[in-house]
């Protein structure tokens, strides 16, 4: 397994507790939109045994053409190893990336995509929107819900200077304005539904999709194998 130890180039507040943080490209380090990879702390891996508590698979909300890797997340006490760590770090430390998988790129089979996610969550969908706009072949529209109660919303003022017909971005506040606007859009069971956010979330979001018929397979969930049985129960 290859490791990459490279240098914090940035940090930005998207949101109260919520940080960006921007690393160098390794020149041979590649992905594709949707894809996440793992952030460990220096010194992880110098015992016999990993220390997982100092191990994060997190979402690049950047694309290889921005050559630079970026992942947002909550910065928020109480702390976890990791985050307790991660909140001390500043530009110019280092950090470990290792392990790049993929299972939320774009399908494009000449159907619409649907992109439901909670907070923090649209980091994922960002590299997704940014990647449409790029290409919109083989995708008939993308529409991304995202609800954040805070109603700090990330990316919004990005996504919002983003113009094109077949591209619509919501951001609400509220369960009731997400959940107006998701039955509107899930009258359209021919779409790609990928759900991010807290299990309970993504669980929720699950039993109202089928419940509108929209069937298991067109429901995208950044979450190994083993573990989708646990959430489609």
């Amino acid at each position: 397994m290859v490791k990459y130890k490279v240098k914090i180039t940035d940090i930005i507040e998207e949101a109260q507790g919520t940080k960006t943080f921007i690393l160098d490209k390794p020149e041979e380090f590649t992905w594709i939109e949707g894809a996440h990879t793992h952030i460990g702390m220096l010194g992880f891996d110098e015992g016999e045994i990993p220390n997982k508590a100092w191990v994060r698979h997190m979402s690049i909300m950047t694309l290889p053409e921005d050559n630079k890797i970026g992942f947002t997340t909550r910065v928020l006490a109480p702390f976890s190893e990791f985050k307790d760590k991660l909140s001390g770090l500043q530009v110019g430390d280092e950090v470990i990336l290792f392990k790049i998988g993929s299972r939320m790129y774009l399908r494009r089979e000449d159907k619409p995509v649907v992109l439901v996610s909670m907070g923090v969550g649209i980091a994922t969908m960002r590299p997704l929107i940014k990647s449409f706009m790029k290409d919109q072949t083989g995708i008939r529209e993308l529409i991304s819900l995202n609800v954040d109660s805070s109603r700090e919303f990330i990316y919004k003022a990005e996504l919002d200077e983003l113009h094109n017909p077949k591209l619509k971005n919501y951001f609400v506040g509220t369960r009731n304005e997400f959940y107006e606007i998701l039955n509107e859009i899930s009258e359209n069971n021919d779409a790609y539904y990928y759900v991010v956010g807290s299990d309970n979330f993504i669980k929720d979001i699950i039993k109202y999709l089928k419940n509108k018929n929209i069937p298991e397979n067109s429901i995208l969930l950044d979450k190994k194998e083993e573990l989708l049985a646990d959430y489609f129960s």
